[in-house]
């Protein structure tokens, strides 16, 4: 049961169309403190290192977090899902949806001296989509892709084989930022190992790295190209941003309450109500935006091919008790597949299903499995009603674990039998690809409702890349999703994200279980830490005082 993040450290695997209006549920990073402060180091403590540093290859949410310090990308996704200048100074898409133009900002450099420009635009994507590069996202990210004209030096037209309304979001991502194209050239073998390889035009140069411990980024003092929405027009505060990994929950508390650490990440939710009394500490949080926590039930094999018995398992599993009382009050329970933080999600899936458990009694009574064995499970034809579903200890947070084993518990009470299945990262990946397995689970962040195409749609399968744990193949979803990809409206696409997201809980293709909301510990003497779209934290802005 991967998150998004390790399902993506694992897996061959978003997002607002323009003019979207994202109904996110922040709480602001603290900033008072005076006029920021130039110099000085802030040490931001996270749970997961990344295992490849190249975010053209790879897909976790960690590298777009990390790294979004040192590259960055044509145009900036708004909090309120709308988009403005970066890199690129302005832009027009042509009226079939097929070509993007951008006029590029002509003051800007690469950390190793060199220029950026059109020709830097077009040795990157061209290296995304490469088959050498073997992108794990990007790829996919970049959607139809057909290649990149350089018009003159600062100018690039990007030529899609068809419609892509996502194409905006796509480059705002780190996923789509840009190499320098000396490193590409010189360097391509040492570009997933992070440190003097990683060559951006963001506020920070990657310095150097101490795998399993920590990460040292030093300033970029040339830095003067943020977009408008920035609090920083300049070069970052921080002289230093060093990021150390500790996985275990306590130790990160640990060390943000003894001032080891000014900023932690990925809080456990049992903590925070005892954190916010924390002298000298406060909480910031952000809902995250994308696909909620969800068990994937694989449609392409029995009992699951069956509608009825999908939603058996809906109706018997208490998400929200399961909710309440393994978060702490701290999160909601999840309605449809989408997080109510991302534009398109729709109203209507809330309340259209509930914890029934007469009702999950009466549809496996309907498929059959009405005999009872000694240990109370449900049989068919002397079988027990038995799912698997499948994680990787090492990726899965003792919560989502905890999670995990309350649903089994439910699910038992309906006599269903649910083996929690450990496989190590090497073993999981093969026997996902190959659909061995009735459930597995994951979230996957992203502020776009596309993201429903590469979890949802028939032609992003595990195997090729997307990360469709249903493997699902319903073509009223296919058909809706293409439909919403080459749409520009922003009502039509609404109503198009809308369906495909009601069918999905109707025909019970997942059991949406919770909301998930990024909540960081902040030290009094950190200041302006921000949120991206996604709820990632943001640092160019960032200042620590002196104390």
């Amino acid at each position: 049961m991967p998150t998004r993040r390790s399902f993506l450290l694992l897996s061959a695997g978003a997002l607002t169309a323009a003019g979207l209006t994202a109904c996110s549920t922040a709480e602001p990073a603290p900033g008072a403190g005076g006029a920021p402060r130039d110099g000085g180091t802030l040490t931001f403590a996270t749970d997961v290192e990344p295992d490849n540093f190249d975010p053209h290859v790879s897909p976790a949410d960690i590298v777009g977090v990390l790294l979004r310090n040192v590259f960055d990308s044509l145009v900036a996704q708004r909090q309120d899902g709308g988009f403005e200048p970066w890199l690129a100074r302005e832009w027009e898409v042509s009226d079939d949806g097929r070509a993007y133009t951008f006029r590029l900002r002509d003051d800007v450099e690469f950390t190793d001296g060199t220029p950026f420009d059109a020709a830097a635009v077009k040795a990157n994507f061209d290296h995304i989509v490469a088959p050498a590069t073997k992108s794990q996202y990007a790829a996919t990210l970049i959607g139809p892709y057909a290649r990149t004209d350089v018009v003159d030096r600062h100018t690039v037209t990007v030529r899609l084989k068809k419609p892509y309304a996502s194409f905006l979001h796509a480059v705002s991502t780190t996923y789509l930022g840009f190499h320098s194209p000396e490193a590409l050239r010189e360097r391509p073998g040492e570009l997933a190992a992070g440190g003097a390889a990683s060559v951006g035009t963001g506020a920070f140069t990657f310095v150097s790295r101490v795998k399993g411990q920590r990460l040292v980024f030093a300033r970029n003092t040339s830095y003067a190209w943020a977009p408008a929405s920035a609090k920083n027009d300049g070069p970052a505060h921080l002289e230093r941003l060093v990021v150390t990994f500790l996985p275990e929950n306590a130790t990160r508390v640990g060390a943000v309450t003894s001032g080891q650490a000014d900023v932690a990440d990925a809080l456990p939710a049992n903590r925070i109500a005892a954190l916010k009394s924390q002298p000298g500490l406060s909480i910031s949080s952000h809902d995250s935006p994308g696909i909620v926590y969800s068990y994937f039930l694989n449609t392409e094999r029995a009992p699951f091919d069956q509608r009825d018995a999908r939603l058996a398992v809906l109706h018997a599993v208490d998400t929200e008790a399961i909710t309440k009382a393994v978060f702490a009050g701290q999160y909601r329970r999840a309605w449809g597949p989408l997080s109510p933080s991302t534009p398109g999600y729709a109203a209507a899936v809330e309340k259209s299903w509930k914890h029934d458990p007469a009702r999950a009694g009466a549809l496996l009574d309907g498929l059959g499995w009405t005999g009872r064995d000694s240990d109370g499970y449900r049989t068919k034809d002397g079988r027990r009603f038995r799912l698997t579903l499948l994680y990787v200890p090492a990726y899965t947070k003792s919560e989502r674990r905890t999670f995990d084993t309350a649903v089994q518990d439910d699910l038992r009470k309906a006599g269903i039998e649910l083996v929690l299945k450990p496989l190590d990262a090497g073993s999981y990946t093969p026997v996902r690809d190959r659909g061995d397995y009735d459930i597995i689970a994951f979230a996957w962040g992203g502020s776009d409702p596309d993201l429903l195409r590469t979890v949802f749609h028939s032609g992003s399968q595990l195997a090729d890349g997307g990360a469709n744990g249903s493997r699902l193949h319903d073509p009223r979803i296919d058909g809706w999703l293409d439909a919403a990809t080459a749409t520009t409206g922003r009502k039509e696409r609404e109503a198009l994200y809308a369906k495909v997201q009601q069918r999905i809980v109707a025909q019970g293709y997942a059991l949406p279980a919770f909301v998930g909301t990024r909540q960081l510990g902040v030290r009094g003497r950190a200041h302006d830490v921000a949120f991206d779209a996604s709820a990632w934290p943001l640092f160019q802005g960032a200042w620590v005082d002196g104390s």
